[in-house]
């Protein structure tokens, strides 16, 4: 499996490791000649115009997170300041078990510098079209990414724009749902992310953020080794498909036909709409569900579509999230409880703590780009997923716990995030949450964390399994972090579950 390269995010934006191909489909080695490839250090753009990769001379966003085959995909683009009119076209890769494969080129078109308004992290900067209407019929269900690649020195801008092609009928026995908003909320690109700046300035970050501008390929940094490991294992689980965040806040019902729903590695973003469709289905519907990532659902949102048509559905093309900032939403007029509109951290006031969601939740975190490499170890290997690791209690299982993990207890007091009589959200009897791996870490501020994956059976019947850390699906396929016991425990995992 490919070495993707890694994204640190909590204040920067780096790539580290400078390993992609001109050709994807090709195997993942040295970058060739002519290919604009990543750097490990950032390039700042003019004003809000903001590089992901040192040499870059084209930037491009699509139209939507993700669509169904046959609905048409539109990509802008625009080469940067002071750059000149390029003719490029649009080379379209689907991901899978061997790696990333063509599946579309499009003709070549001019692209020119389009700029971009003050408000362009928020509500995009509105360029024109550069592939409109892409017919997509011929496109299978997966995870795709578009190179911009331009006609007269055939030099290629890797990883332009990513989305996913969901399956409409609902047929494979595992759903994928990754962390798209998560993407959007550290892209700096247009002024703003949902952080402070590097700074530090709590009122540099923004309030609400669009889908509608160019955005690192954060899909890269922890999730492909995730979709690449489950497509190797699609056709012997009866078919893997994949959703964003939007596609289950749309449509609340949209995980309860499958087997097993798996979510993505940092997917801290939900709508609260989201947190109860989980809900619904590990407590009501006893639907198995696996949390391959740490940090889940920690913040609330919503979603707008600004741009959105009269009379056309949303696309969820902005979220909102005030944060620490008062939420003008919990003086809407309405039957709905205010306390569950408001997007902050769903702990916030024990109003809906995830710890009740998963059986665990964050902690903490560190620098990315610190050189910790903290293991899991572990806890226990009496139960059928531990089946021909060779593992035992107290073994080293892989150098996954980080940047940001979870446990069961973050606060330390007891009382896991919860309050009875004020959480919205029933409490797990802590007896029957199980501690498969723990791991330590020192966080940013020095002191020692605490990870845990965990795993426990709701009363409905559901099994229900958290990893607790953002670099579990490193494990999966990451150079010096997988191992052949640590893939092994998570096929029992996935095969079980979704059985």
């Amino acid at each position: 499996m490919p070495d993707w390269p890694s994204l640190p995010r909590r204040l920067l934006l780096r790539l580290a490791g400078a390993g992609l191909a001109a050709s994807p489909a090709a195997a993942f080695a040295k970058v060739p000649e002519g290919v604009a490839a990543p750097d490990a250090k950032p390039a700042g753009g003019p004003g809000a115009w903001v590089n992901f990769f040192q040499v870059q001379r084209l930037w491009a966003y699509a139209d939507r997170q993700s669509l169904s085959p046959g609905d048409p995909l539109t990509v802008f683009a625009s080469v940067g300041p002071g750059q000149p009119k390029r003719r490029v076209r649009l080379e379209v890769f689907r991901l899978g078990a061997a790696g990333l494969a063509p599946a579309w080129t499009s003709d070549f078109v001019d692209v020119g510098f389009y700029g971009a308004t003050a408000s362009a992290a928020s509500i995009g900067p509105g360029w024109p079209p550069a592939f409109a209407a892409i017919d997509t019929r011929a496109w299978p269900p997966g995870c795709y990414s578009a190179d911009l690649v331009e006609q007269t020195t055939a030099t290629r801008d890797v990883r332009a724009v990513q989305w996913i092609v969901t399956n409409p009928k609902r047929s494979g026995a595992v759903l994928a749902r990754l962390g798209t908003n998560t993407y959007q909320a550290y892209n700096e690109w247009g002024g703003h992310s949902l952080y402070p700046d590097a700074g530090g300035a709590d009122d540099s970050r923004g309030l609400m953020v669009s889908f509608d501008r160019p955005a690192p390929p954060d899909f890269f940094e922890y999730d492909a080794y995730l979709v690449q490991w489950l497509e190797a294992l699609a056709p012997s689980l009866g078919g893997v498909d994949y959703a964003a965040n939007f596609d289950v806040h749309s449509d609340p019902a949209l995980t309860e036909p499958y087997r097993l729903v798996i979510t993505g590695a940092h997917d801290e973003y939900w709508s609260g709409e989201e947190f109860s469709a989980f809900q619904r289905r590990i407590f009501t519907l006893g639907r198995n569900t696996a949390f391959f990532g740490g940090n889940t659902a920690y913040r609330q949102v919503r979603y707008g579509d600004l741009n959105a048509a009269p009379g056309q559905p949303s696309l969820g093309r902005q979220i909102v999230c005030y944060k620490t900032a008062f939420d003008p939403v919990q003086l809407r007029p309405g039957k709905a409880d205010p306390a569950l509109l408001i997007t902050r951290e769903f702990r916030d006031g024990a109003r809906r703590p995830e710890t009740m969601l998963l059986g665990g939740a964050y902690q903490s975190w560190f620098e990315p780009a610190s050189d910790q490499r903290p293991d899991y170890k572990v806890a226990r290997a009496d139960l059928p997923f531990f089946e021909g690791t060779g593992w035992k209690a107290g073994d080293m299982a892989a150098p996954v716990v980080g940047y940001e993990w979870d446990n069961r207890d973050p606060e330390g007091d007891g009382q896991r995030l919860w309050k009875a009589g004020v959480s919205h959200i029933a409490a797990i009897d802590p007896a029957h949450i199980q501690v498969l791996f723990t791991g330590s870490a020192t966080d940013v501020d020095g002191d020692k964390g605490l990870a845990e994956a965990t795993y426990f059976q709701s009363p409905a019947g559901a099994k229900v399994f958290n990893a607790g850390s953002t670099r579990w699906a490193w494990g999966l396929g990451k150079d010096g972090f997988t191992n052949a016991a640590f893939r092994k425990f998570n096929e029992n995992l996935v095969r079980m579950l979704s059985a």
